[in-house]
């Protein structure tokens, strides 16, 4: 008996020490995949190091660390389509548009695990992706793409054994015109002159305007609904990405990536006329077209796309204009706007339009991974960039911050189009109803100047006038900008309901279903 409690005993204390030697060994160190970058659990919620961690789970970061690694990376789903049939893409296709935090890892060419079924079949393949979006900005636009059973019914993304069932829609078969002309997103919109320049120039080309929309003057947007009506665009919603609910904590994502996720906006336009239009342009409101040489977008895009028949894209160079506004839609001239439309010596970075099969994704101007030398650089004529409308009776304050020479009219503005166009103004403007909207439709510029203020700080100044720039690079984005409400003018702003799937590893997803137009939001981003 006293020598089994004796055995007992050094078997309790042997236990004793192997257990306070593994307390005391380190922890082995999680290496990230980026330089520099540390853990989450390492730093949390220390004020100390310039962040912290609210109730909701956001961390706040206004120093901008953002090599911060969380313990997952969260995705907000965007968009998903599906294709029975797809040029670039193949059978039964599936393209998911995303947001993606790209910090944990090297998201590049990362691949998401997707279960397609359709009642009788279920198929689990992974989606490759690629990202498009500035390097400094912490989320990143990103589009994945695979194969997956006919007749596609149910969607789900995986992730060892757990899944989440996400919304997708069917990519378009035919588009209202063979040139679709999708448009970046309109937030704390009060330009309706521009839009009205735009839209009737766009129509007199034979090209179809697609409109996203976060926020809007009411007024406004109830002009762009009559043209809707009329055939002349297509409206849509530009979502706000919420997150409802995560176990793990996130960073924002509207204010960490870049410009409001206006890739994503052009990713998502491209995947749903990818297999329909002839041509798919990405343009701004203030990026205006006037073809040179032919009458219609379609014959000016085929012959430049046969002087390089091996082209990927068009790329089109904008010139900086400035024209004096119309106060009132019953004032809209566009013969008065041309012959006072002056332009700039200046010739900013252009924009793309793409054949659907040549391109799957794309960035605000172009793809990040389109080969430079298949880019076919129009050389006449450029965009009229129309970024500087003049007030007749305002400050004008645009003008006193951002400095540019202008001169006569340097692009061609065919006078048999002006008459056109005008007539076709005037016919819009006498329909009942556009002459009722006309009476609320703002006369000042408001929101414009703070938000262009906003940008020029943030960015536009240190990188095209060469102010000092504050701190590291900064991610592009207005996220933060204060926009005053106003009781006068109201604004329609896109809302849905959302979504967050289970904790996933190492993605966890998000989504939204349901779009509508709100008025109880505000005008905000």
């Amino acid at each position: 008996m006293s020598r089994l409690k004796h055995i007992l005993v050094t078997i309790i204390i042997t236990l004793l020490v192997l257990l306070y030697f593994v307390n005391k060994s380190p922890t082995p160190e999680v290496k990230s995949d980026f330089a520099g970058s540390e853990s989450f659990d390492s730093v949390q919620n220390n004020e100390d190091q310039g962040f912290t961690q609210d109730e909701t789970g956001v961390v706040n970061d206004p120093k901008g660390r953002l090599k911060l690694k969380l313990p997952v990376t969260h995705v907000f789903i965007t968009s998903a389509y599906f294709y029975p049939k797809s040029k670039s893409l193949g059978t039964n296709a599936v393209a998911l548009n995303m947001v993606v935090d790209t910090i944990n890892f090297n998201v590049e060419n990362a691949t998401y695990s997707v279960v397609g079924s359709n009642g009788t079949q279920e198929l689990t393949t992974l989606a490759s992706s690629k990202i498009e979006g500035h390097p400094s900005c912490r989320y990143a636009a990103a589009m994945a793409s695979t194969n997956t059973v006919a007749n596609l019914q149910k969607l789900e993304m995986e992730s060892n054994g757990t899944k989440v069932e996400i919304p997708f829609k069917m990519a378009r078969t035919t588009a209202p015109k063979p040139v679709v002309i999708c448009i970046s997103p309109q937030f704390a919109a009060e330009q309706w002159q521009m839009f009205v320049m735009h839209v009737h120039v766009a129509n007199r080309f034979g090209g179809h305007l697609h409109m996203y929309v976060t926020s809007m003057i009411e007024s406004y947007f109830e002009l762009m609904k009559e043209y809707e009506k009329q055939g002349y665009l297509t409206l849509d919603y530009w979502l706000r990405m919420k997150f409802s609910h995560t176990e793990t904590p996130y960073f924002e994502p509207n204010g960490n990536i870049e410009w409001r996720n206006q890739a994503g906006a052009e990713i998502d336009c491209l995947l749903q006329y990818k297999e329909a239009a002839e041509y798919i342009a990405f343009f701004d409101m203030d990026d205006i077209l006037f073809p040179a040489n032919y009458p219609t977008y379609l014959e000016e895009f085929n012959a430049e796309w046969a002087l390089m028949p091996n082209a990927t894209s068009l790329f089109y160079g904008r010139r900086e204009h400035e024209f004096i506004k119309a106060q009132t839609l019953a004032e809209f001239s566009f013969t008065e706007l041309v012959d006072n439309l002056r332009s700039s010596p200046t010739v900013k970075r252009g924009k793309v339009v793409v054949r659907g099969e040549t391109y799957n994704h794309t960035w605000i101007h172009y793809s990040w991974h389109e080969n430079p030398a298949t880019r076919h650089n129009v050389s006449f004529p450029h965009l009229v960039h129309v970024q500087r409308p003049l007030q007749k009776n305002g400050g004008n304050d645009i003008t006193h911050v951002w400095k540019m020479e202008f001169g006569p009219l340097n692009e061609t503005i065919k006078p048999e189009d002006v008459k056109a166009i005008e007539e076709d103004v005037w016919r819009i403007r006498n329909i009942s109803r556009v002459a009722e909207i006309a009476k609320y439709l703002p006369s000042q510029d408001f929101y414009l100047p703070i938000v262009f203020k906003c940008y020029y700080d943030s960015f536009y100044g240190w990188v095209f006038d060469k102010q000092k720039k504050k701190g590291p690079e900064q991610c592009p984005n207005a996220d933060l900008c204060e926009l005053p409400q106003r009781n006068d003018y109201r604004c329609i702003h896109s809302d849905a309901e959302y979504y967050s799937g289970p904790l996933m590893e190492p993605f966890t997803y998000h989504f939204s279903s349901d779009p509508f137009w709100s008025k109880d939001i505000g005008c905000y981003q």
